[in-house]
């Protein structure tokens, strides 16, 4: 798995000067760094998940959406509406780990923290190959939605 690291600026004028050599992850680790609303720290969430790295195996950040065949997503689109204002309109922490007592411990961290937010520890193997399309044997999803 490739070591979440510092963004390096590229030469190449063809890309992204800032994005090209950056990882899925390093840039969802800077959207959620960029987030601050109500009791949600982007800069000190990813402080923490960056400290327990060995916890977990990819995370992001993203909004529930309502999915109807054929329409667009009931409030799924609330990011596009406020990207021009350089909003990312996020709520629920996503983050996958290799097993159930990886998402305890890393629960376990986030609570005695008290940043807020409700913590969800998805562990039905059914539920998580669902959610994810295909999941390794014994993987979970801890989920942490801030108001």
């Amino acid at each position: 798995m490739p070591e979440v690291a510092a963004v390096k600026r590229s030469t190449n004028s063809s890309q992204s000067p800032f994005l090209d050599a950056a990882t899925l992850q390093q840039i969802q680790l800077e959207l959620i760094r960029r987030r601050q609303f109500h009791d949600f720290d982007g800069q000190r969430v990813v402080d923490c998940l960056l400290q327990h790295r060995d916890l977990w195996e990819a995370v992001m950040m993203d909004r529930v959406a309502i999915s109807h065949p054929g329409s667009l997503p009931m409030l799924g689109l609330m990011k596009l509406r406020d990207f021009a204002h350089e909003e990312w309109n996020v709520d629920t922490l996503y983050i996958l780990t290799k097993s159930k007592e990886d998402a305890e411990k890393l629960a376990g961290v986030f609570n005695r923290r008290q940043w807020g937010g409700m913590l969800d520890i998805h562990t039905d193997p059914d539920e998580v190959d669902a959610a994810l399309g295909g999941a390794k044997p014994g993987q979970a999803i801890l989920s942490i939605w801030w108001e």
